[in-house]
């Protein structure tokens, strides 16, 4: 059973409701954490790899903050120095701010040919910062650009969500979806959220995505009418596409919610991975 979020903006806080109570404002404790717990990096030959990882805190302050990461070195396959390279482990995230960036180099001449090297990071923070239940350890799969060909998209795949923030999932968040191709660069994704509904995508061959159009309708509820599929930065539904990335082990998206229109509520924040159905 799918639990649908109210979402209220005024100025820059939001509030988060179930159907039942009345909106909360956070008034948790301050803590900082990573914004995903897993994420698929894709280095391309030529190019600076780069790859920006944002660590977020849930309270302002009104002072500059400096976080750090440390390699949790037990369960990393990559290697420092010839996998990748950090090109800062700390970060600042100002006065009044909820984010910052740490950026790492990844080299492609050293990744293999297929599969991928795992790098794991984790927070070091002082301990009343780290909080039992929020991310505080991030994977990274460091891999080489992924030649996407239409005739891999074609087919029938086993479509998974997570919960954005804990990465938690229940049985009916796996489905399967169908993918069709309706020309050189055009597919149609079926099932979506177990809705029963076709979407349409672009297919981005030479950046090994597919790139997916905000406000289409993936389910019909029976209270709140249209469900549509809309990039979500955790705060604000807004009119971006919703962006799926392509390796080896199959197509990654993050950032999006089920959203109802007519109720002003969404069905939770998610990352999805998708697997070809074997």
């Amino acid at each position: 059973m799918k639990k649908i979020y109210i979402l209220f903006i005024a100025l820059s806080a939001f509030f988060l409701m179930g159907c039942e109570n009345d909106p909360i404002h956070y008034s948790g404790p301050d803590f900082v954490s990573f914004n995903e717990g897993a994420i698929n990096k894709v280095v391309k030959e030529n190019e600076d790899g780069i790859l920006e990882i944002t660590l977020g805190v849930s309270k302002t302050s009104n002072a500059d903050r400096t976080f750090s990461v440390v390699v949790d070195a037990a369960n990393t396959t990559a290697v420092e120095g010839q996998d990748y390279d950090f090109v800062n482990k700390s970060v600042i995230i100002p006065a009044g701010k909820y984010t910052g960036t740490i950026k790492i180099k990844g080299y492609y001449n050293n990744l293999p040919k297929e599969g991928d090297k795992k790098l794991v990071l984790k927070l070091d923070a002082d301990e009343g910062m780290l909080q039992e239940g929020t991310t505080t350890s991030m994977a990274i799969y460091l891999s080489r650009f992924f030649e996407l060909k239409m005739d891999w998209l074609v087919g029938t795949w086993v479509w998974t969500d997570y919960d954005y923030s804990t990465g938690e999932t229940t049985d009916d968040d796996t489905y399967l979806v169908e993918i069709t191709k309706v020309s050189d660069n055009k597919i149609t994704i079926y099932n979506v959220w177990a809705g029963g509904k076709t979407i349409n995508a672009t297919v981005d061959l030479e950046e090994g995505q597919i790139i997916i159009d905000p406000d289409q309708v993936i389910y019909v509820h029976s209270s709140y009418g249209d469900i549509t599929m809309d990039y979500f930065d955790g705060q604000t539904v807004k009119d971006k596409n919703i962006i799926g990335q392509c390796t080896f082990r199959g197509i990654s998206i993050a950032g999006w919610t089920a959203y109802t229109w007519s109720g002003g509520g969404y069905f939770g924040r998610y990352k999805s991975n998708i697997v070809k159905q074997e």
